[in-house]
């Protein structure tokens, strides 16, 4: 029978037997819009798998205020890292974009399953390794690097890539470290400076060498 982990990328590669043990362990949830997965701080150190669906990962300080963290799309995993903490408490609120299928596993299991199994301990440490650096390099740039200088980077390395649709400006703020806000504004006064130009939501780099110095700022 087809594991239910067979198309999670991390897992991509293990043997049918790894992924036998996380089956015998997870249980398949499913979500409504705006049903909340998580709470900032509740104890909860259950790992979850997003099959299908949107969800978004964020934080509230005392004003309500909400910083976006990050989106989270089908193959994605969090709340991994809280496995092996203790206490167990979850690092932000994550709720649903839309209906939204979940595969979750309780801690006590997920960390067993990953003693005893060498393949998805290797897969586990390749996450981790990927979420520690990807915060390293957030960190630097938060303290080094000027919104304007980080958004430009941003849109150097996206346009780049070839697939700016996918990015809407809350993605965008919660990967560059800031609110949707400031990066509305930001990009307005890109496109004011003759940076960039934005019709139907679509931009369109004007001026990369300009971009490519501000983003060393």
């Amino acid at each position: 029978m087809r594991s239910l982990f067979h198309d999670v990328p991390i897992f991509a590669g293990l043997s049918e037997t790894s992924l036998a043990l996380l089956d015998a362990a997870t249980q398949r949830t499913h979500y409504d819009d705006g049903e909340l997965v998580l709470l900032e701080d509740e104890a909860n150190g259950h790992v979850f798998f997003v099959v299908a669906g949107e969800l978004r990962v964020f934080r509230t300080n005392l004003d309500g205020r909400e910083q976006l963290l990050t989106r989270l799309e089908a193959g994605d995993v969090f709340n991994l890292p809280t496995a092996f903490l203790s206490p167990r408490r979850s690092p932000a609120t994550v709720a649903a974009v839309g209906p939204a299928t979940l595969l979750t596993v309780p801690p006590d299991d997920f960390v067993r399953i990953a003693t005893e199994t060498p393949d998805i301990a290797l897969a586990v440490m390749r996450v981790l390794s990927a979420k520690l650096h990807h915060f390293t390099d957030l960190t630097h740039d938060l303290s080094l690097r000027s919104v304007r200088a980080r958004l430009a980077n941003f849109l150097i390395v996206e346009m780049g890539a070839g697939d700016p649709g996918r990015w809407t400006q809350e993605k965008i703020a919660a990967q560059i470290g800031t609110v949707r806000e400031v990066v509305s504004r930001t990009l307005r006064a890109f496109a004011k400076e003759g940076l960039i130009a934005i019709h139907r939501h679509q931009i369109t780099i004007l001026d990369q060498d300009a971009l490519e110095v501000l983003a060393e700022l």
